[in-house]
């Protein structure tokens, strides 16, 4: 228990009350639903990747349909045209229901939309919303995606060349269209390396494989950042197996076996593979349904993207194989960095560790550090309540997220939940909350009194079930409540326990349960 004295509590209301220094606060200045337009125009169905050009009428929506698995990763921009025009993009789900929506990812320079690398929750059908802020309307770009938002490479092969063949297994050619590979030889593979793109360390990369056979037993599959004899190779059996491998002057080096996935179809002879590629993280797709991931850091350099084809047989066979509609994206910069996003999907723990590697806010070389199911804490006097987890573990660099249930004593009386983490000591931790009446903040106790920090209010939330999220790297605080960036903090790498607590600004009883609670960590 942390019963904090009357000056600590009397801090916290200046808290919930200050203007916030210190901090890069990020307030909404009016909701999505504020901002909605007054009728929508028909659907249209699109198919990434595809790029729409378009005159948005003012008080419209625009809408576009689309298919996606559980797991595929898109990316979607608008681009305005017209500079009257400030788009709002957004994303629903089946049942209307909003799934993540941007506006103005980089304001005051540009008004433009951007929803990058977005995972999708589940296998459905979504729509792409583009409506006007305040009603505007004017003519636009929409660009629809797998991957990133930046094209480097879209070739269907309508032009001869442009492959360097690695190994003499392998011959290929550039015939009709599609790239005609044939692998001869007894259980091994080859690569052909597309010269049409500069080296690359960060990307995606899809192709569509249009035939392969070999009765023996075929191996197609994608070469990744490779380096003269150098390079990784993501590898797809005829029985519906997957495994990811090093070759590193021409030894290869299995990082992950052959594995199973429902997503996997054994026999199936046509189908698109991607590879996503971030730092030291590697995620695998077929027919974009997410099948798996590999970490590895021994290739962190930029290099060039292939295609693999093989045999599994014992004895020498012959597998022929035909690719086309190769693409590769990369990530969008503003000012030399990646865009920090305003919103990201609430999902489980190991979904959104995912999306947040994908999106270079956590770091993909860690671990799933904790895990708790269900944790609850009660207080009834003014002050913070702690409940720590871990059993005295430290974390420096991690996401922390946990679905909470605020349950306050009485109506209009102010008490919320929160996060601890950074714990020293009961004197010295940070701790970010929400309370019941909507305001939230971050903020460092040091002695009996609570630092300025970050602090602001949102009318929507309140006594309800939400979700908090906390990510900490070497210089940056990022708070999260229901997937909303709602401000950052500068910080030095400091380690500390972390744990969940009740936070009375008053004396009531509070009760605070948290669900799915996970941390990430990594070094």
């Amino acid at each position: 228990m942390d019963f904090h004295p009357l000056k600590t509590t009397h801090f916290l209301h200046m808290i919930r009350q200050a203007i916030v220094v210190s901090a890069t606060l990020i307030l909404l200045a009016c909701s999505l639903d504020d901002a909605a337009p007054a009728a929508a125009q028909a659907s249209s169905t699109i198919t990434p990747p595809i790029e729409v050009e378009s005159t948005l009428v003012a008080n419209t929506t625009d809408s576009y349909t689309f298919n996606a698995p559980l797991g595929a990763v898109l990316s979607f921009s608008v681009r305005a045209t017209d500079p009257t025009f400030d788009p709002v993009l957004t994303i629903l789900d089946s049942q209307g229901r909003e799934v993540i929506a941007n506006d103005d990812y980089n304001y005051p320079e540009s008004g433009n939309a951007l929803l990058e690398a977005i995972t999708i929750p589940r296998t459905g059908t979504y729509s792409v919303q583009v409506s006007g802020f305040e009603g505007s309307g004017g003519a636009y770009s929409l660009r629809a995606y797998p991957g990133y938002s930046e094209i480097a490479a879209l070739d269907s092969f309508d032009r001869i060349g442009g492959l360097a063949i690695l190994n003499d297994t392998v011959t290929a050619s550039v015939i009709n269209g599609v790239v005609d590979l044939a692998y001869q030889g007894v259980r091994g593979t080859g690569a052909v390396i597309y010269e049409y793109v500069d080296p690359i360390a960060d990307f995606y990369a899809e192709m569509r494989v249009n035939e392969v056979n070999n009765s023996s037993g075929w191996i197609v599959g994608m070469a990744v950042r490779r380096q003269r004899e150098n390079y990784y190779a993501l590898h797809i059996r005829s029985d519906g197996l997957w495994r990811f491998v090093i070759v590193e002057d021409g030894t290869e080096e299995v990082l992950r076996d052959w594995t199973p996935h429902p997503a996997l179809v054994a026999g199936q002879t046509t189908f698109d593979l991607g590879v996503m590629a971030n730092n030291d993280g590697f995620d695998f797709y077929y027919n974009r349904a997410y099948i798996g991931s590999v970490t590895d850091s021994r290739l962190p350099s930029p290099g060039g993207i292939g295609i693999v084809v093989g045999g599994s047989s014992s004895l020498t066979s012959r597998t022929n194989a035909q690719i086309d509609d190769l693409i590769i994206t990369s990530p969008h910069f503003v000012n030399g960095a990646r865009v920090l996003p305003d919103r990201v999907i609430v999902t489980s723990g190991a979904d959104m560790v995912r999306a947040l590697e994908q999106r270079h806010i956590v770091n993909p070389n860690g671990t799933m550090a904790l895990t708790v199911p269900e944790s609850s804490v009660e207080f009834a006097r003014a002050g913070v309540n702690r409940l720590m987890l871990g059993r005295g573990t430290t974390y420096t660099e991690f996401a922390l997220g946990a679905m909470v249930q605020i349950n306050a004593g009485a109506p209009n009386r102010v008490s919320g939940c929160g996060l601890i983490f950074h714990f020293q000591d009961e004197t010295d931790y940070m701790l970010a909350y929400l309370d019941a009446q909507g305001g939230y903040g971050m903020s460092q106790r040091q002695g009996d009194t609570f630092l300025p920090g970050l602090f602001g209010e949102n009318p929507e939330w309140g006594e309800d079930q939400h979700h908090l999220l906390v990510i900490a790297d070497s210089t940056t605080l990022y708070y999260y409540i229901d997937g909303q960036l709602v401000g950052t903090l500068n910080s030095t790498a400091q380690t500390g326990e972390v744990g969940t607590a009740v936070v009375n600004f008053e004396t009531i009883t509070t009760s605070c349960l948290y669900r799915d609670l996970w941390l990430w960590q990594w070094e």
